[in-house]
């Protein structure tokens, strides 16, 4: 009997264990940015790095002012364009997809995000669906992937935007960072010199990453999901 209890003990433990890190993982929330006055400069992200102060062993953050992320659109109502992300784009999202670090972290999130947008992109296709995939890019190296709707449509989504995961390794000095920001930063410009208004997205972060930058909460599309309205949304990590 008292192993029986020592079982049930632990196996309680266990499950409400699972339960919160479920919850917290996907606690997703539905926000929006105003474009209306929306202020940048191209210079907000330069990419940055990590280094060790030979003094005090210290990281201190090292921005490179000599060079800058590139971008690129993939573009799904042409054929060429689905043929290049298939062979630029896509492989770098399955490799990403393999390399996860431990549960719950930024770079597992990043991992499994890039898995995910494989999936949808091919389903999406696969529906005849034109949409985006963009890209920020350093010395040749894709470091951040985002899908999203084309500046058409009345509110675009952003359904997923992904940053290498090495680059989200806490006290990684090696791999480039601000990839993310970067990307982000450049579709909603994008987005507000074709017209647009607002641009919506789903994010993991509403209370940090994209609440600090202007992004609101979207109350009426909370209440859409509630009601079984809107897919179940995706995990976005820090952008770094």
């Amino acid at each position: 009997m008292k192993f029986k209890n020592i079982f049930f003990g632990f196996f309680k433990t266990l499950l409400l264990t699972t339960i919160f890190y479920s919850s917290s993982l996907y606690a997703v929330g539905y926000m929006f940015l105003d474009l209306q006055g929306y202020p940048y400069t191209t210079s907000n992200f330069r990419p940055y790095f990590f280094a060790k102060d030979p003094t005090t062993g210290n990281l201190i953050k090292v921005t490179d002012t000599q060079d800058s992320f590139q971008f690129k659109t993939y573009n799904f109502e042409f054929n060429a364009d689905i043929e290049s992300y298939n062979i630029e784009v896509k492989p770098v999202l399955v490799e990403w997809s393999e390399g996860t670090e431990p549960f719950g972290t930024e770079s597992f999130s990043s991992s499994q995000l890039s898995g995910s947008m494989v999936t949808n992109v091919e389903e999406d296709l696969d529906n005849l669906l034109e949409k985006e995939v963009h890209t920020a890019t350093y010395k040749g190296r894709i470091e951040s992937v985002s899908y999203a709707q084309s500046p058409e449509v009345t509110a675009p989504k952003i359904e997923t935007i992904v940053a290498n995961p090495e680059g989200l390794v806490p006290g990684q000095t090696t791999t480039v960072k601000g990839g993310g920001s970067s990307l982000l930063d450049r579709i909603v410009r994008t987005y507000k010199e074709e017209g647009v208004d607002k641009v919506r997205l789903y994010s993991a972060k509403d209370d940090s990453y994209y609440a600090d930058r202007g992004w609101q909460v979207d109350s009426e599309a909370e209440s859409e999901g509630a009601c079984g309205g809107m897919e179940t949304p995706p995990l976005f990590p820090d952008l770094f």
